[in-house]
């Protein structure tokens, strides 16, 4: 009996073993490659067929393993459709494989979710601009390429080109922005925005990295905190593979630009270099009939660059450390009133796959910078200048970033979470009669906390749900301002109390796809901003306004909601709608004092309540084989709803927000031959301050490009901007400044790649 109970065990276990081993020799493999349209090898295409995936090499070519059965094959990569086919696969074979080029729709998006969708699944009002559409235009600034897209803009209407850092405060859909941004501006996910005032150097990312812009319009505490009141600016670099682009030019004014980027692999270890350097000469942005030996030319000159360094693991886990340095020196528009900023900045971090198909990044930051800045008072007739206060403000900060993904049968779910620390103080010497007479120092420290979850449901084929929650906290302390006579040394401390406060930010959306080519999206929403210490210590001059500042300030909060609907009848056409409503309690906002016709004198603070509600439109057409035309508009009816402090207020419109922007580009692209493009953007009315006593009035511009290839990896190419050379006022100080007046480039253009 036990001899047949020990044969019956062996014949099981050589049962089992044979079953093992012929299921073995039973995968056999799958090969193929990946090409483009053109026939070029597409590399680090994911290749996946039930659980089994791999990737190309660089020559687009794959293996994958399979037991015999029947799979539906699926072919990704960035910059091209999904690729899906079904297989009947019992033996070794081999697939050419041809993507072709993604869709509008099917753009792949990170900002949106932080995590890769597709840009029809974003639940988000989401534009994107790709390296295509920076070379097609004759801007020379970031902040002026963002200029076509509806609802983007700026605390003054000034080209970064010429306008001091601080006026640089970005807002999307009639928020309204002080020298504080209400949006948040990353490079590859980290803040951009200055950590001790909020505005935007826009030139610390050189161009020729820059390989997408993502925009994302609404209230997104949900995901990023404060700064995110009104929406997310990410500028995405190009990824290094054996790349290197390079641009050249010179126009009038003496403007010079020469910005490159280099990118070698070498099996598993790469690196990115890139630099920018660019001066100008600039203009006066006083006109003639008003200039006095006061004014000078608004010029500036800055160079930027970084330098990255990337271990790659595998295709979906890798290493990297990134090191930045930025210097601008600016003339800011007479003969006394200058500026300049120096810092540098370190970025390490690395993403990772896990077993269990989750994604875990990981991000540490730091930065440094000096800002240094001259003010003065112009007399009436501009024919003297006094230097009154030299400002110097040394700032510093750092922070982490941790976020996880992870793609189930139908839920995308991601989590995280951020700190950042900073701290800053604003020195500055008063002047008078051409003696310093005072010294004074403000600042002290700001520390923001969050975390945030999210849950992409595919509820089914036509419905998908967006459930995001985000907590943040932040702390302001070791506030003081001291003030001491320099005449007779008596020193006047101030110290502010620390404050501790927080902020719940949840978000629902909702997307329904009734057909193939509707699809309509629903979505409520609460975010935050939290003051600065700009904002809570620092005061700041422009011109004969003076702004001061409030160490009582709160934060700012937004309830809002959208309903959109998006149309894509073909692949090459995507019509968009978005109707919303947003309401701000305790906007800050400069609040007007006095007015006297030698100073007009604010003061931060917090108004009351704000209503912006509008209508956003944009439609993408790429109808015949070269050309392509891309429209935008946006009404918006940005009002003051309530002002405790001053109920004169209520109706005003919010300053620095036109009512009607509407924006138009229109490409021709002949590869071979020549690539035309022409950008035009109109603006309605604005008003520069509070009470609504100082008109900007409306504008049209218009820029063009054409650029033809002489070698298989160059072009030449001339840029206008302005080309109609519109004079249009972009302040009223109260005094009028004038906006950038035609400005004409050429130059060339190399691309290895």
């Amino acid at each position: 009996m036990n001899q047949s109970l020990i044969r019956i065990k062996t014949f099981a276990v050589a049962l089992l073993f044979f079953c093992i081993c012929a299921n073995a020799q039973s995968q056999t493999e799958l090969t193929g490659r990946i090409t483009d349209s053109r026939g070029a090898a597409v590399s680090n295409a994911r290749i996946a067929a039930g659980a089994n995936a791999t990737t190309t090499d660089d020559n687009g070519q794959f293996t994958l393993k399979l037991s015999p059965g029947n799979y539906e094959l699926r072919v990704s990569a960035a910059g091209f459709a999904v690729h899906r086919q079904q297989i009947n696969f019992s033996a070794a074979t081999s697939l050419n494989i041809t993507l072709e080029p993604a869709s509008l729709a099917d753009t792949v998006t990170v900002t949106p979710a932080r995590a890769e969708i597709r840009l029809s699944d974003a639940p988000t009002s989401v534009s994107v601009l790709d390296s295509k559409d920076l070379s097609n235009a004759a801007a020379q600034t970031v902040d002026d390429l963002l200029r076509q897209i509806p609802g983007f803009s700026i605390f003054r209407r000034s080209s970064s080109l010429v306008a001091n850092p601080t006026t640089q405060g970005v807002s999307l859909r009639g928020a309204g922005a002080t020298g504080a941004s209400r949006t948040l501006v990353m490079t590859d996910g980290v803040p951009l925005n200055d950590a001790f005032g909020g505005w935007v150097y826009w030139d610390r990312v050189p161009r020729a990295a820059i390989d997408r812009v993502e925009v994302v319009r609404g209230g997104s505490s949900d995901l990023y905190g404060s700064d995110a009141l009104s929406g997310v600016i990410n500028l995405l670099t190009k990824p290094s593979a054996n790349v290197f682009n390079a641009e050249a030019s010179y126009g009038t004014r003496d403007t010079y630009d020469f910005s490159s980027f280099v990118a070698p692999q070498r099996r598993k270890f790469s690196f990115a270099l890139t630099q920018e350097s660019f001066g100008t000469d600039g203009y006066f942005i006083v006109a003639p009939g008003l200039r006095g030996a006061a004014d000078a030319r608004a010029a500036s000159n800055h160079s930027s660059g970084f330098l990255r360094l990337a271990y790659d693991f595998t295709s979906e886990n890798s290493i990297f450390a990134r090191g930045a340095l930025f210097r601008e020196d600016r003339n800011n528009g007479t003969v006394q009133q200058v500026n300049d900023t120096r810092s540098e900045s370190l970025v390490v971090g690395g993403r990772f796959r896990t077993g269990d198909g989750s994604n875990w990044n990981l991000t540490l930051f730091a930065n440094q910078q000096r800002y240094h800045q001259t003010f003065s008072a112009i007399a009436a007739n501009r024919a003297t200048e006094t230097l009154n206060r030299l400002q110097f403000v040394p700032s510093r900060d750092a922070g982490i970033s941790f976020g996880w993904s992870r793609t189930l049968e139908k839920h995308l779910l991601v989590a995280g979470a951020d700190v950042r620390g900073v701290r800053g103080t604003s020195d500055e010497t008063a002047i008078a009669n051409a003696r310093q007479t005072t010294f004074s120092s403000s600042g002290g420290r700001q520390r923001r906390a969050g975390f945030f979850v999210q849950d992409l449901v595919s509820l089914s084929t036509r419905w998908q749900l967006s459930v995001n929650a985000r907590y943040d906290t932040w702390r302001d302390s070791s506030a003081a301002s001291v003030s001491r006579n320099l005449t007779t040394g008596a020193v006047t401390p101030r110290f502010f109390a620390a404050r501790s406060l927080d902020a719940f930010s949840p978000r629902l959306s909702l997307i329904f796809r009734p057909t193939e080519t509707v699809s309509l999206r629903a979505a409520a929403y609460r975010a935050f901003r939290a003051p600065t210490l700009n904002e809570l210590y620092r005061g700041f001059r422009v011109g004969n306004t003076v702004t001061n500042a409030n160490e009582t300030l709160v934060a700012e909060r937004l309830t809002g909601g959208e309903l959109g609907a998006s149309w894509t009848p073909t692949r090459n056409i995507v019509a968009r709608l978005t109707t919303y409503f947003t309401e701000t309690t305790n906007p800050v906002s400069n609040f007007t004092l006095s007015v006297t016709p030698a100073l007009t004198t604010r003061e931060r603070r917090n108004l009351g309540r704000t209503r912006s509600a509008g209508i956003e439109a944009e439609a993408d057409f790429n109808i015949a084989r070269h050309w392509q035309f891309t429209a935008g508009y946006l009404f918006a009816d940005a009002t003051v709803r309530r002002a405790p402090q001053d109920a004169a207020l209520v109706g005003n419109q919010i300053p620095q927000v036109p009512r009607h922007q509407f924006t138009l580009q229109t490409v021709y692209s002949h590869p071979r031959f020549v690539t035309a493009a022409m950008q035009f953007r109109a603006a309605g009315s604005q008003f520069d301050d509070d009470q609504n006593l100082l008109p900007l009035g409306s504008f049209a511009l218009v820029d063009v490009t054409v650029s033809k290839p002489f070698w298989r990896f160059a072009e030449v190419f001339i840029a206008v901007q302005n080309l109609l050379d519109e004079k249009f006022i972009v302040a009223r100080t109260p005094f009028e400044t004038l906006g950038m007046p035609r400005l004409v480039r050429g130059g060339l253009r190399f691309r290895f790649d």
